[in-house]
Protein backbone atom coordinates (compact mmCIF):
# COMPACT_ATOMS: atom_id res chain seq x y z
CA UNK A 1 0.00 0.00 0.00
CA UNK A 2 1.29 3.42 -0.97
CA UNK A 3 0.51 6.50 1.09
CA UNK A 4 -1.66 9.27 -0.42
CA UNK A 5 1.39 11.53 -0.49
CA UNK A 6 3.40 9.01 -2.51
CA UNK A 7 0.48 8.64 -4.92
CA UNK A 8 0.37 12.44 -5.31
CA UNK A 9 4.01 12.36 -6.40
CA UNK A 10 3.34 9.62 -8.94
CA UNK A 11 0.32 11.44 -10.32
CA UNK A 12 2.26 14.69 -10.76
CA UNK A 13 5.18 12.85 -12.35
CA UNK A 14 2.74 11.16 -14.73
CA UNK A 15 1.23 14.52 -15.69
CA UNK A 16 4.65 16.13 -16.12
CA UNK A 17 5.78 13.21 -18.25
CA UNK A 18 2.73 13.68 -20.47
CA UNK A 19 3.99 17.17 -21.40
CA UNK A 20 6.95 15.58 -23.18
CA UNK A 21 9.60 17.56 -21.33
CA UNK A 22 12.39 16.38 -19.06
CA UNK A 23 11.41 16.29 -15.37
CA UNK A 24 13.59 17.63 -12.56
CA UNK A 25 13.23 17.79 -8.80
CA UNK A 26 12.62 21.53 -9.21
CA UNK A 27 9.70 20.88 -11.57
CA UNK A 28 8.14 18.44 -9.13
CA UNK A 29 8.64 20.78 -6.17
CA UNK A 30 6.95 23.59 -8.09
CA UNK A 31 3.97 21.42 -9.00
CA UNK A 32 3.52 20.13 -5.45
CA UNK A 33 4.29 23.53 -3.89
CA UNK A 34 6.82 22.12 -1.42
CA UNK A 35 10.57 22.46 -0.89
CA UNK A 36 13.17 20.76 -3.06
CA UNK A 37 14.60 19.10 0.06
CA UNK A 38 11.30 17.41 0.83
CA UNK A 39 10.93 16.29 -2.78
CA UNK A 40 14.47 14.89 -2.87
CA UNK A 41 13.84 12.77 0.23
CA UNK A 42 10.58 11.39 -1.15
CA UNK A 43 12.06 10.76 -4.59
CA UNK A 44 14.73 8.63 -2.93
CA UNK A 45 11.98 6.54 -1.36
CA UNK A 46 10.29 6.21 -4.75
CA UNK A 47 13.59 5.02 -6.22
CA UNK A 48 13.87 2.41 -3.46
CA UNK A 49 10.32 1.26 -4.26
CA UNK A 50 11.36 0.96 -7.93
CA UNK A 51 8.67 3.42 -8.99
CA UNK A 52 11.06 6.16 -10.17
CA UNK A 53 14.53 6.37 -11.71
CA UNK A 54 16.69 9.37 -10.82
CA UNK A 55 19.56 10.11 -13.21
CA UNK A 56 22.85 11.51 -11.98
CA UNK A 57 22.33 14.81 -13.77
CA UNK A 58 18.94 15.30 -12.16
CA UNK A 59 16.19 14.05 -14.48
CA UNK A 60 13.39 11.89 -13.11
CA UNK A 61 11.75 9.02 -14.96
CA UNK A 62 8.83 6.86 -13.94
CA UNK A 63 9.31 3.12 -14.12
CA UNK A 64 6.55 1.11 -15.77
CA UNK A 65 5.08 0.30 -12.35
CA UNK A 66 5.25 3.96 -11.29
CA UNK A 67 3.70 5.11 -14.55
CA UNK A 68 0.79 2.71 -14.23
CA UNK A 69 0.14 3.75 -10.63
CA UNK A 70 0.33 7.42 -11.55
CA UNK A 71 -2.13 6.89 -14.38
CA UNK A 72 -4.50 5.04 -12.03
CA UNK A 73 -4.51 7.90 -9.53
CA UNK A 74 -5.01 10.42 -12.34
CA UNK A 75 -7.96 8.47 -13.75
CA UNK A 76 -9.55 8.30 -10.32
CA UNK A 77 -9.06 12.04 -9.87
CA UNK A 78 -10.73 12.72 -13.21
CA UNK A 79 -13.61 10.37 -12.36
CA UNK A 80 -14.34 12.10 -9.07
CA UNK A 81 -13.86 15.56 -10.58
CA UNK A 82 -16.35 14.76 -13.32
CA UNK A 83 -18.79 13.31 -10.79
CA UNK A 84 -18.75 16.44 -8.64
CA UNK A 85 -18.77 18.85 -11.58
CA UNK A 86 -21.04 17.14 -14.10
CA UNK A 87 -23.46 15.30 -11.83
CA UNK A 88 -23.52 17.48 -8.72
CA UNK A 89 -23.00 20.80 -10.49
CA UNK A 90 -20.09 22.01 -8.33
CA UNK A 91 -17.60 24.45 -9.87
CA UNK A 92 -14.44 23.04 -11.43
CA UNK A 93 -11.98 24.20 -8.77
CA UNK A 94 -14.04 22.85 -5.89
CA UNK A 95 -14.66 19.62 -7.80
CA UNK A 96 -10.92 19.17 -8.28
CA UNK A 97 -10.22 19.84 -4.59
CA UNK A 98 -12.81 17.23 -3.59
CA UNK A 99 -11.35 14.77 -6.07
CA UNK A 100 -7.87 15.24 -4.60
CA UNK A 101 -9.13 14.31 -1.14
CA UNK A 102 -10.92 11.15 -2.32
CA UNK A 103 -8.85 9.74 -5.18
CA UNK A 104 -6.66 7.67 -2.84
CA UNK A 105 -9.49 5.81 -1.11
CA UNK A 106 -11.45 4.15 -3.90
CA UNK A 107 -11.24 0.46 -4.80
CA UNK A 108 -11.31 -0.85 -8.40
CA UNK A 109 -14.93 -2.05 -8.29
CA UNK A 110 -16.18 1.32 -7.02
CA UNK A 111 -14.07 3.07 -9.65
CA UNK A 112 -15.61 0.97 -12.44
CA UNK A 113 -19.12 1.71 -11.23
CA UNK A 114 -18.35 5.41 -10.90
CA UNK A 115 -17.27 5.55 -14.54
CA UNK A 116 -20.28 3.47 -15.61
CA UNK A 117 -22.57 5.96 -13.85
CA UNK A 118 -20.79 8.89 -15.50
CA UNK A 119 -21.10 7.38 -18.97
CA UNK A 120 -24.78 6.60 -18.39
CA UNK A 121 -25.37 10.20 -17.30
CA UNK A 122 -23.40 11.65 -20.21
CA UNK A 123 -25.32 9.54 -22.71
CA UNK A 124 -28.65 10.61 -21.18
CA UNK A 125 -27.61 14.26 -21.28
CA UNK A 126 -26.56 13.97 -24.94
CA UNK A 127 -29.98 12.46 -25.69
CA UNK A 128 -31.67 15.29 -23.76
CA UNK A 129 -33.40 12.90 -21.39
CA UNK A 130 -35.82 14.92 -19.20
CA UNK A 131 -34.72 13.27 -15.95
CA UNK A 132 -31.28 14.89 -16.30
CA UNK A 133 -32.80 18.36 -15.82
CA UNK A 134 -34.93 17.00 -12.98
CA UNK A 135 -31.78 15.85 -11.17
CA UNK A 136 -30.23 19.31 -11.33
CA UNK A 137 -33.43 20.91 -10.10
CA UNK A 138 -33.56 18.45 -7.21
CA UNK A 139 -29.96 18.95 -6.05
CA UNK A 140 -30.09 22.75 -6.27
CA UNK A 141 -32.65 22.76 -3.44
CA UNK A 142 -32.05 19.45 -1.64
CA UNK A 143 -34.47 18.24 0.99
CA UNK A 144 -32.32 16.29 3.41
CA UNK A 145 -33.74 13.79 5.85
CA UNK A 146 -30.97 13.54 8.40
CA UNK A 147 -31.82 11.52 11.50
CA UNK A 148 -30.37 12.84 14.75
CA UNK A 149 -30.66 11.44 18.28
CA UNK A 150 -32.91 13.19 20.76
CA UNK A 151 -29.83 13.90 22.89
CA UNK A 152 -28.63 16.62 20.50
CA UNK A 153 -32.03 18.09 19.59
CA UNK A 154 -33.11 21.49 20.85
CA UNK A 155 -36.19 21.86 23.02
CA UNK A 156 -39.42 21.84 21.01
CA UNK A 157 -37.81 19.79 18.25
CA UNK A 158 -40.22 17.29 16.77
CA UNK A 159 -40.40 14.77 13.99
CA UNK A 160 -40.91 11.16 13.03
CA UNK A 161 -38.70 8.46 14.51
CA UNK A 162 -36.47 7.14 11.71
CA UNK A 163 -34.10 4.92 13.70
CA UNK A 164 -33.96 3.17 17.05
CA UNK A 165 -30.48 1.90 17.87
CA UNK A 166 -31.26 0.29 21.23
CA UNK A 167 -30.58 -3.39 21.82
CA UNK A 168 -33.04 -5.76 23.41
CA UNK A 169 -34.61 -5.60 25.97
CA UNK A 170 -34.39 -1.77 25.93
CA UNK A 171 -35.84 -1.65 22.42
CA UNK A 172 -38.87 -3.65 23.58
CA UNK A 173 -39.35 -1.38 26.61
CA UNK A 174 -39.24 1.70 24.40
CA UNK A 175 -41.80 0.16 22.06
CA UNK A 176 -44.17 -0.29 25.01
CA UNK A 177 -43.91 3.47 25.60
CA UNK A 178 -44.75 4.18 21.97
CA UNK A 179 -41.24 4.75 20.64
CA UNK A 180 -41.37 2.84 17.35
CA UNK A 181 -40.26 3.64 13.80
CA UNK A 182 -42.61 6.18 12.23
CA UNK A 183 -44.08 7.50 15.48
CA UNK A 184 -44.16 11.29 15.92
CA UNK A 185 -42.28 12.58 18.96
CA UNK A 186 -41.64 16.04 20.38
CA UNK A 187 -38.81 16.90 22.76
CA UNK A 188 -40.11 19.31 25.40
CA UNK A 189 -37.10 19.76 27.65
CA UNK A 190 -33.79 18.34 28.83
CA UNK A 191 -33.22 18.75 32.55
CA UNK A 192 -30.15 17.06 34.09
CA UNK A 193 -30.05 14.48 31.31
CA UNK A 194 -33.73 13.63 31.70
CA UNK A 195 -35.45 14.14 28.36
CA UNK A 196 -39.12 14.98 28.55
CA UNK A 197 -40.98 14.00 25.39
CA UNK A 198 -44.52 13.89 24.14
CA UNK A 199 -45.49 10.82 22.14
CA UNK A 200 -49.02 9.62 21.38
CA UNK A 201 -50.27 12.60 23.44
CA UNK A 202 -48.45 11.21 26.48
CA UNK A 203 -45.59 12.88 28.37
CA UNK A 204 -42.65 10.52 28.89
CA UNK A 205 -39.35 11.09 30.71
CA UNK A 206 -36.35 9.33 29.22
CA UNK A 207 -32.90 9.00 30.79
CA UNK A 208 -29.94 9.91 28.56
CA UNK A 209 -29.08 6.29 27.69
CA UNK A 210 -32.60 5.78 26.31
CA UNK A 211 -32.90 9.13 24.53
CA UNK A 212 -29.59 8.48 22.77
CA UNK A 213 -31.11 5.49 20.96
CA UNK A 214 -34.04 7.39 19.45
CA UNK A 215 -33.29 9.19 16.18
CA UNK A 216 -35.77 11.58 14.60
CA UNK A 217 -35.88 13.44 11.32
CA UNK A 218 -33.93 16.67 11.66
CA UNK A 219 -36.28 19.64 11.23
CA UNK A 220 -35.86 21.54 7.96
CA UNK A 221 -34.17 24.93 8.33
Amino acid sequence: MLSPRIEDYLEELFLLESTGRKITVTDLADRLKITKGTVTATVQKLVELELVKHERYGNLHLTDAGRRRGMTVFHRHEGFRAFFHELLGLDRDHSSEMACSMEHYIDPVTEERLYALLEYFRKARAEHQPWVDEIFLAIEKPVLIVPVPLTICDSDSEGAILRITADEPLRKNLAKKGFVIGAEVKLIDNDNDIFTCVISHESVNLPLNEAATIWIQQPSK
